[in-house]
């Protein structure tokens, strides 16, 4: 497989250096860094610039990580998107000590670094290796549910799509919890002041100067404005920006949005938390599993912890903040005895909440794999093998689309369909995406014990008009490769080769289906007495805790959930912080 990272030579990368070493250190802000940077037109040299000065800066950690205090005001459990915007931002308060600790290691691997091979840390020490179990909606085929277990979480292994939610995901939200800062103006507000975006400016929905880089796929391969060309060929709006007007309901394709900075990843650890890592308020603990929650009554007081095979206790002065994902944390909730009574006592668990929604609600977006194609020559894929993408509704009368079709430059292809159709290793592929699921599975305890990992029951294509969905998208799919402007670039189609239908078609989507792993909704916010944690993201029924990650929504948002997870975090900041 070719691999294509693009590098630059710049005469002021010394220049660089420096300005990075002073953000770092904290002896420049990020508004004076990015006027300095901008005034001498710099470019980055690609992977392992400033790697002595990341490594001086978690060498420091490393030594307060060996030297924990008893206490902390805040103890963040996880140092995903959500975390690193949350602490990023909270870290600014120079009256609060705040612990983070990841179950994982650093983000220093090339891997992470390098975008163009996101897909290698899949199943690795760096994926907490959960897998959806079987079910007869996925013709019995257990389905990979990957998530990060490194600093950085999601942003360190994903396709580094960044990706705004749409317009109606935020209102409902917003209705649901009764909360008006969480509607689509309030988070279009928040994107604005993050964002460092680096496309034609656009005053109302497009930010300059904030800490999260995104540019439009840079130098695609012509494999992804053909496939635009495409689109509009048959009809289908192509815009110039993948966020901006899509958001408010629209449907139509484009180039995607990325977090590549000049051929390297820039995830939200790198975005958020690198920067504040040098104050003497913030402690990073990597390599540390949290164990369970210590409660005295309903009342969070810390968390246990294990380090290396030794249990201890950390106190949480203020609040514990759960920041795990919609897997790990209603997890270690019910660990905690905050949870569904009836489970709980399955596996001997005094209950101290009966919160009989935590682990429920479960949803995630479908990816199918995939309908593929043979090229004419081999097409090396660039940036990270995805750069086009587009929104499309399924049926007219939805609010908001709830099919996405990606173009992928490899051979994509769920377990069985690479089995029943051989695709040669140069393919490429369109698979159709289901963003707005209406199937709901679960998330449950394996046993009492904190090393197991918890059964993911995860029921995709349970609700039949998700297969409908999906089935729309994989005609859509096929339109668009089989069209005159995509001729240069097909030799054949692969699969599924020919129009299905009926049974042909349902076993085609349910033998394909794999996840984008936005797993969600799994401690989801509301109003009604229900829901998990309310509108400022308490734990409903405890004290002392609240939840800021992708399990809280209560709707997962129609879009990949990296940006959506980044709002959360920034929302849970805002809150705090007006709250000191």
């Amino acid at each position: 497989m070719t691999q294509h990272i693009d590098t630059y030579s710049e005469p002021n990368d010394g220049l660089l250096e420096r300005l990075e070493r002073a953000l770092i250190a904290g002896r420049l802000d990020r508004r004076g860094f990015m006027r300095a940077a901008a005034a001498t037109g710099f470019g980055l040299t690609g992977l392992g610039v400033l790697a002595d000065e990341l490594d001086a800066v978690r060498a420091n950690q490393k030594e307060r990580g060996a030297n924990l205090k008893a206490s902390y005001d805040y103890v963040v459990v996880g140092t995903g998107t959500a975390a690193c915007a949350l602490v990023g931002r909270l870290a600014t308060r120079k009256d609060a000590s705040i612990l983070m600790i990841e179950a994982g290691d650093w983000d220093t691997a090339p891997s992470v670094q390098d975008p163009s091979v996101w897909f290698t840390n899949l199943g690795t020490e760096r994926d907490w290796g959960d897998v959806a179990i079987a079910s007869p909606s996925t013709n019995n085929r257990a389905i990979p549910e990957h998530m990060a277990r490194v600093v950085g979480g999601g942003s360190s292994i994903n396709a580094t799509i960044w990706a705004r939610p749409f317009k109606d995901d935020l209102d409902h939200w917003a209705s649901v919890s009764g909360d008006k800062d969480w509607n689509y103006e309030s988070g279009l507000a928040i994107f604005r002041r993050v964002e460092n975006w680096q496309g034609k400016a656009d005053e109302r929905y497009r930010g300059k100067g904030g800490p999260v880089w995104c540019q439009p796929a840079h130098n695609p391969h012509p494999l992804a404005p053909a496939m635009l060309q495409a689109c509009k060929s048959l009809g289908y709006t192509v815009f110039e920006d993948q966020n901006g007007k899509r958001e408010e309901g629209n449907v139509g394709f484009a180039l995607m949005n990325q977090i590549i900075r000049e051929g390297r990843r820039q995830n939200m650890a790198r975005s958020y938390l690198y920067p504040v890592l040098s104050r003497p308020n913030v402690t990073v603990i990597v390599n540390t599993h949290v164990d369970r929650l210590v409660l005295s009554g309903t009342k969070v007081t810390g968390v246990q912890i294990n380090r290396g095979g030794t249990q201890s206790v950390v106190g949480a002065n203020t609040e514990v903040i759960l920041c795990s994902g919609g897997i790990n944390t209603p997890k270690l909730l019910m660990l905690s005895g905050i949870g569904d009574d009836a489970q709980l006592r399955q596996h001997g668990i005094k209950t101290v909440v009966n919160a009989t929604e935590v682990g429920k609600n479960f949803q995630d977006h479908l990816l199918h794999g995939g309908c593929i194609f043979e090229p004419k020559e081999h097409i090396p894929h660039r940036n990270s093998a995805a750069n086009a993408a587009g929104f499309l509704k399924s049926k007219a009368s939805l609010a908001s689309p709830d099919v996405n079709i990606v173009q992928i430059e490899l051979p994509y292809a769920s377990d069985v369909v690479a089995k029943q159709y051989t695709p040669p290793n140069t393919s490429w592929a369109l698979c159709a995406g289901l963003v707005a699921p209406k199937s709901r599975g679960e998330i449950k305890l394996r046993s009492a014990d904190p090393k197991d990992r918890p059964v993911v029951d995860a029921r995709f294509l349970s609700h039949p008009d998700d297969v409908k969905a999906l089935a729309y998208g994989i005609e859509v799919s096929r339109e668009i490769a089989n069209s005159a402007a995509m001729k240069d670039f097909v030799k054949r189609e692969v699969a599924p080769g020919k129009k299905l239908q009926g049974k042909e078609m349902e076993d085609f989507v349910r033998n394909g289906a794999t996840t984008y792993f936005h797993q969600s909704g799994t401690c989801r916010m509301g109003k009604d007495s229900k829901a998990v944690v309310d509108s400022k993201l308490r734990v409903n029924g405890v004290q002392g805790l609240r939840i800021a990650d992708s399990s809280i929504m209560p709707r997962i948002a129609g879009v990949a959930t990296m940006a959506t997870c980044v709002l959360i975090g920034e929302r849970m900041a805002d809150i705090l912080t007006a709250k000191a």
